[in-house]
């Protein structure tokens, strides 16, 4: 073998591989005695200890053998097809401009110095062992946050945080052995995907009436700001629909992620502040509050459930790191979380206002659109397939992302169009 200072692998690493593929290839046979330690360093002049390192790595798994006062012998190895490399056809995963978030969105400034300060006061917290739940200080934090938002009481031990919705789901289906769940179209087929995986029949419904003749075991809705269309369910439908969970020994489960996103009222209470039937099952997220990357979830069992819970709930993993956690419960702790919100809301809201005002100037008299009271998208509605596929095409060449509902109708959503944008883009469209 000769060595290379610029091939990218330690040099114990490469000596390590040239007897590997010797011995597959038949040149090393079974029984044949390896240079010695010394020689062999001798021969590349290197240190006798690369060799030794290389040597013991082949001893470990397998491939050769000490012998006392010997050396070492190349073991039988059967012959096989040594790192055979298929064809990887590469995912092509697109970051789409309108998806994303515009850099006023979040202050990384505020956000870096709670970081700091945790790493230097809280090391000792950083390195003791996770709570499968999720660190004390945040489910204290999430605690306050629901009851001062969502007018949800409950305590701190029946909140399980999580790194997103879908890992939560995954607990909860471990725990709650059903077999069916109902939905109302269109569906956060991420959610959906977790009920399938463990063969859940899942039932898609058209209205909320429809609800009310299901026997489902699970309904999913999201009640203050169903998506997409930003749709609430009325009271009397909600507690209806509490009342039927409690005769069908059912569960509500209330996704309430984009719960604070509505521009022509006030905040919708939930559905759990209304039931004290311990039969929903509360699901929450910061992505939207903060941004993408803040990948933390949490669930609130209702007491039945977490009696189920607690028993087993050592047997699952905390997905989200403790750095986040304690950096995110220090951040609500002293307000600036509230703040970020508020600075959020106001500008989400000058963002809907400047997407409605382009909207009513440029879109055609042929289409029809909604859905601009609340969230962060337009619902579109087309005369004819052709004007769709159309519209599809200048938004791909824009370099914006839409999500179809049906056949005539898609979504286009626009948080991350930069404001000094908004009008030019919707022009373009609709040109």
């Amino acid at each position: 073998m000769k060595k290379n200072k610029n091939y990218n692998l330690p040099l114990y690493k490469q000596i390590y591989n040239d007897i590997v593929n010797k011995i597959y290839n038949g040149v090393l046979a079974e029984g044949t005695r390896l240079e010695s330690v010394r020689n062999y360093a001798k021969k590349l002049n290197i240190s006798t200890t690369t060799i030794e390192k290389a040597y013991n790595q082949l001893v470990i798994e397998g491939y050769i053998e000490s012998r006392a006062r010997s050396g070492f012998y190349v073991l039988k190895v059967d012959n096989v097809e040594y790192q055979n490399l298929h064809h990887i056809e590469p995912i092509d995963f697109d970051y789409y401009t309108n998806v994303n978030m515009t850099d006023d969105l979040f202050d990384f400034k505020a956000y870096k110095t709670v970081i700091n300060r945790v790493i230097n006061y809280q090391s000792d917290d950083l390195l003791a062992l996770f709570d499968p739940r999720g660190e004390h200080v945040l489910r204290e934090e999430i605690r306050k946050h629901v009851l001062n938002e969502r007018d949800i009481q409950c305590d701190v031990n029946q909140i399980v945080i999580g790194p997103g919705i879908q890992n939560l789901l995954h607990i909860l289906l471990s725990i709650l052995k059903r077999k069916s769940i109902c939905f109302i179209d269109p569906p956060f087929d991420k959610a959906i995907t977790v009920f399938k995986s463990h063969d859940y029949l899942v039932n898609s419904l058209g209205t909320v009436d429809e609800l009310f003749d299901s026997r489902s075991d699970f309904m999913y809705l999201s009640p203050s700001n169903t998506y997409p269309y930003g749709e609430v369910i009325k009271i009397k439908e909600r507690l209806r629909l509490i009342k039927q969970a409690e005769l069908n020994d059912s569960f509500i489960i209330e996704d309430d992620y984009n719960f604070f996103i509505r521009y022509n009222s006030f905040i919708v209470p939930s559905i759990y502040s209304l039931s004290n039937s311990d039969r929903v099952i509360y699901l929450g997220s910061f992505s939207k509050h903060l941004s993408h990357s803040h990948r933390i979830s949490y669930m609130i069992l209702p007491k039945p459930v977490y009696d189920i819970y607690k028993e087993v709930y050592d047997k699952f993993s905390q997905g989200v790191s403790k750095l986040d956690q304690l950096v995110l419960a220090e951040f609500m702790k002293e307000g600036l979380f509230k703040r970020h919100t508020k600075k959020l809301y106001s500008i989400y809201r000058h963002k809907n206002e400047l997407v409605l005002k382009a909207m009513e100037k440029y879109a055609n008299s042929d289409i029809d659109y909604s859905g601009v009271e609340s969230n962060l998208n337009v619902i579109i509605k087309f005369k004819d397939n052709t004007s769709k596929s159309q519209f599809i095409t200048k938004c791909e060449l824009l370099h914006l992302k839409t999500y179809s509902i049906n056949n005539l109708n898609l979504i286009l959503p626009y948080a991350g169009i930069k404001d000094d944008l908004i009008d030019n883009t919707i022009k373009q469209l609709f040109s």
